[in-house]
């Protein structure tokens, strides 16, 4: 049965999803230095505002001040003494340029010009507090602001100096420029005072909670945006980007090492990951070791050695299992081929083969190749055949079993007892020996309807002369109860666990055993 890759093992497929992967980085990367560059960029406006609403409320609140020390005066004779009042707090009170007292909107009394008589637009003052210049008939082209402190008609202007203002707008303005507010007239850093709205590109940042009828005004352009992550946030910049490609690499890596178990499988027999372990078979007379049972286990790199359990049942669903059995065999032969001449007269090699090695003739053929290496020193090959998947009998396993007896290869039903079919197994196909399944040895002396199962199988067995092999064998009492039912051969972790080949044949294959021992060893058939 051919074995499909998962899909995510398709070149394509992973280069798609690292490639995904790389670019979440990157935009979850910018995404995050961008809003934590904003969220930088407006905490750092909304402090430069506050600084610059400190500065302008100190400014004006000399001018408040100057303007109070005077109002009681208000509807006085504007007389040499009252200028000199006005005069004083000109030159004592910073920022301060003109004061000037007011009925109405008449001013009457200057500090600049003594008595005089000129109107006062109230409608210019926002709120009737503040009103921004760009000049007055003294200095046309130099800006000032004017603030009012009235009581009731009576009222004080006080015109401030907007040199000091314009230099806290500039001085503040590092990263966006700063605009002061009055009305509908706003002061630039440049000292400009234009009328109407404000019209910048970008995100407006204004003060709050001031004190007086102004605001100042920041905006904030993408271009200074982008300025301030390039000169805030140059590493991470570099690092998101970085991060984005490492992330793709890891998946790409991490894909081609991911997957369905069914891949991972395939990938680790082309990986030859797949090796046999052997456990000794005994003769049940003299438990001289005969033979050896081919068990497959995983050495996986990573995670270490798999138990059979955990994949042999996907490998048989699969098909998987021909390939491995293949593998298997050849490993065997080209290990022990070399060895024959110390291996006992008609030594056995058993394997496993499910219902997928009985689908055509490959299996003939993997069989006549095993027994070829032995040519010179032959051993005989036995195949068990497991029920975990049902084998049908057609034409093709008919043939095939028959081409395998004439080839002398063996057939035994494995777990003999447990499955379904194993009944059905010896009347359709022609079986040579029944291994009596652990679970019935385990319970000898505990359990009695365990006993007469394994005595009813015995005698079948012998009824029908077929050899029998007893496996799970693991105590001595669970021998001697056997042995007096003369069976065939004895297998179990008593005689000896699984083991690498090496060590199998370091253990039970010493060049030293004389030849004459082995060769009245009765073979299985």
């Amino acid at each position: 049965m051919p074995v499909n890759y998962s899909r995510f093992h398709q070149p394509y497929f992973r280069f798609f999803i690292s490639l995904i992967v790389c670019l979440l980085v990157l935009v979850v990367g910018f995404y995050a230095i961008s809003w934590q560059t904003a969220e930088g960029f407006n905490h750092e406006a909304r402090q430069r505002l506050m600084l610059a609403q400190r500065q302008v409320n100190l400014t004006l609140d000399n001018g408040k001040r100057a303007a109070s020390n005077v109002l009681a005066y208000v509807g006085d004779k504007c007389d040499d003494a009252l200028v000199q009042k006005l005069r004083q707090q000109v030159a004592v009170v910073p920022n301060v340029r003109t004061v000037n007292l007011a009925i109405g909107d008449n001013i009457y009394c200057t500090s600049l010009f003594g008595a005089r008589n000129s109107s006062l637009d109230l409608t210019d003052f926002s709120q009737g507090q503040l009103d921004l210049m760009s000049g007055n008939p003294v200095t046309p082209g130099h800006a000032l602001i004017a603030y009012r402190l009235f009581k009731g008609e009576k009222s004080v202007v006080v015109g401030i100096d907007s040199y000091f203002l314009q230099n806290i707008l500039d001085l503040l303005g590092t990263h966006t420029r700063l605009y002061l507010k009055i009305g509908s007239s706003w002061l630039d850093d440049k000292g400009e005072v234009s009328e109407g709205d404000i019209t910048i590109p970008g995100l407006k940042v204004d003060s709050t909670n001031t004190p007086y009828a102004y605001q100042i005004s920041t905006f904030i352009a993408p271009h200074a945006h982008w300025r301030f992550i390039l000169e805030y946030s140059l590493v991470s910049v570099i690092i998101f980007p970085f991060l984005g490609v490492l992330a793709g690499i890891t998946t790409w890596l991490l894909l081609g090492r991911m997957g369905s178990p069914l891949a991972q499988m395939k990938s680790a027999l082309l990986n030859h990951q797949f090796i046999p372990y052997l456990q000794p078979l005994v003769e049940g007379e003299n438990y001289a070791v005969i033979g050896a049972e081919a068990l497959m286990r995983w050495q996986h790199p990573k995670v270490g050695m798999i138990p059979p359990d955990q994949f042999i049942p996907l490998a048989e669903q699969s098909g998987l299992i021909v390939p491995m059995t293949q593998m298997m065999m050849k490993q065997v032969s080209d290990y022990f081929a070399p060895k024959a001449k110390q291996l006992p007269d008609g030594f056995h090699f058993s394997f496993n083969i499910s219902a997928s090695h009985c689908t055509d003739m490959g299996l003939l053929e993997d069989c006549k190749t095993f027994l070829t290496a032995f040519a010179e020193y032959p051993v005989l090959l036995v195949l068990e055949l497991t029920e975990r998947e049902l084998i049908c009998p057609n034409e093709i396993t008919t043939r095939l079993f028959r081409e395998l007896h004439k080839l002398g290869v063996l057939l035994a039903i494995d777990d003999f007892g447990t499955g379904h079919s194993s009944l059905s197994y010896v009347q359709q196909f022609e079986i040579d020996a029944l291994k009596i399944d652990q679970s019935f040895i385990a319970k000898i002396g505990t359990d009695a309807l365990s006993a007469h199962i394994v005595d009813n199988v015995i005698d079948l067995a012998k009824r029908l002369n077929l050899n029998i092999v007893a496996e799970g064998i693991e105590t001595r009492k669970q021998a001697e109860y056997l042995r007096a039912f003369q069976l065939d051969y004895l297998q179990g972790y008593l005689f000896g666990r699984p083991q690498p080949m090496s060590e199998f044949a370091k253990q039970w294959l010493n060049p030293i055993i004389p030849a004459a021992t082995p060769h009245s060893r009765k073979p299985l058939a």
